[in-house]
């Protein structure tokens, strides 16, 4: 009889977990979905874009049509009723329920600690930033379901056996995906192009080969990018032009400036009361001026992000006062927080900063790594993954002090870097994984401990 379970059944056990886990965050999105969760900051865009079939290809928004042609199919399948933002809502839920299966299968071998990955599942699972924005009305939802696509489909090129035209292929094919998923993957161009140059000369690569990647890569999206900004030049207000500060700029902007995005603040410590984004009835009052987590240069980016990461600061899935109906005009500045939830998203805001601060040293530990593994070529799936979740995190990040209103449009608000905080917190974990459980084994079970008591105090915050 043994004593103890061989690896095959612990690994089978912990998928259970993995399971268990991701069925709960599915029924919590679905309650949510039920009382309004689907009503996000571009509710109303995209759905005024969903049920008008003149606006699918509208190059004057900001975001690519794939999601709007999906929700006009769900319109004529539904009808125009409640029931078509809510099975909407769901399904977002889904789709990112089996992506994070994926994710976790992808980065499952890169640990030692099978109990620590477990925490790390719990941990992204129960992430509110995550839950919030991948069940609200919207484009961010799909940047997770292709990212991990990315992520298997890029692995073939870690390995020079298998960096054939043919993996190319289906490369440039999940790349022109993202780029009508979401603008922001355009980013991943240049980094996996400079990435081809590198290995044409470390791989001693013939020029046929090299061009014949390159071009089944990167030529169908680019052009899709190229398109989207050609036919944006010609629409008229188009997002993409107004949101950029005017030459000369304008007194009293940038509302966010290098220094707030590379540096702490003393009055970041107001955050930990966890205010709320808007404040319904409240805008002009003395209370709501206070506690104003929007006023230019009063916060830090670090401390925002921290804490739209593990609060509902926007009050998602919060209450929705007064009929849900598509001829409603819902914004989420309508929806209302109950007084005893502020103690509960302090307190996860509390726990969450031991995850940020892992997630801050493991990122810098892992990437320098990366580049050091790059030049030897021998690249692991986390170094692979650096290069794709660092340059799409640069692309959102580094435009910040240059934009008009990066405060009052939510610049610094987690939706736009879901992709990159899959990648941080998954360093965080690497970094304990090759350090303190790597030296004391049993350390894992309290990580595992803490993320089951940071899982317990979101689903409490959201539910």
């Amino acid at each position: 009889m043994k004593m103890w379970p061989t690896l095959n059944s612990r690994l089978s056990w912990s998928r259970v977990l993995w399971a268990c886990a991701l069925s709960g965050y599915v029924l919590l999105s679905a309650c949510a979905a039920f009382r309004g969760g689907y009503v996000g900051p571009d509710y109303w865009t995209h759905l005024a874009r969903i049920l008008d079939h003149t606006r699918f290809f509208d190059y004057a928004m900001a975001d690519p049509p794939i999601y709007v042609l999906l929700g006009n199919g769900f319109f004529q399948l539904i009808g125009k009723n409640n029931g078509l933002p809510i099975t909407l809502s769901i399904l977002q839920a889904v789709i990112n329920a089996i992506a994070m299966w994926w994710f976790f299968l992808y980065t499952e071998r890169r640990f030692k600690s099978p109990v620590l990955h477990l925490a790390l599942v719990f941990v992204l699972t129960f992430l509110p930033s995550r839950i919030l924005h991948c069940a609200v009305l919207g484009t961010d939802w799909m940047t997770i379901p292709v990212f991990v696509l990315l992520l298997f489909v890029f692995e073939k090129f870690l390995s020079d056996e298998t960096s054939t035209p043919k993996n190319a292929a289906f490369l440039g094919l999940a790349l022109a995906l993202g780029m009508w998923s979401k603008y922001s993957f355009m980013a991943l161009l240049p980094a996996i192009f400079l990435l081809f140059v590198f290995w044409w000369w470390k791989r001693a690569w013939n020029w046929k080969k090299f061009v014949a990647i390159c071009a089944l890569s990167l030529v169908l999206p680019t052009a899709l990018v190229l398109h989207s900004y050609w036919a944006s030049t010609r629409a008229k207000g188009a997002a993409a032009h107004s949101m950029w500060l005017p030459k000369g700029g304008i007194p009293g902007h940038p509302e966010m400036n290098w220094k707030d995005l590379l540096w702490l603040k003393a009055r970041d410590v107001e955050l930990f009361r966890a205010p709320e984004y808007f404040k319904y009835g409240q805008h002009n009052t003395p209370d709501y001026l206070k506690y104003n987590i929007r006023a230019a240069h009063k916060h830090s980016y670090l401390a925002k992000s921290h804490m739209a990461t593990f609060t509902d600061t926007m009050n998602l899935f919060q209450d929705l006062p007064g009929p849900q109906s598509l001829d409603r005009i819902l914004i989420p500045d309508l929806k209302t927080r109950r007084p005893w939830k502020t103690p509960v998203m302090v307190a996860s805001m509390s726990l969450g900063v031991l995850w940020t601060v892992l997630a801050l040293i493991g990122t810098a530990w892992v990437s320098i790594g990366a580049v050091r593994h790059l030049w030897k070529d021998k690249l692991e799936r986390e170094d692979g993954a650096a290069f794709l979740a660092i340059a799409f995190f640069l692309l959102m990040f580094l435009p910040i002090p240059f934009l008009l209103f990066s405060d009052h449009t939510g610049a610094f608000l987690p939706r736009l870097i879901l992709v990159p905080q899959l990648y941080f917190f998954w360093c965080g974990f690497l970094l304990l994984d090759r350090t303190i459980v790597a030296r004391w084994g049993k350390s894992a079970f309290v990580f595992l401990a803490l993320a089951l008591v940071q899982s317990g105090i979101v689903i409490v915050m959201l539910s």
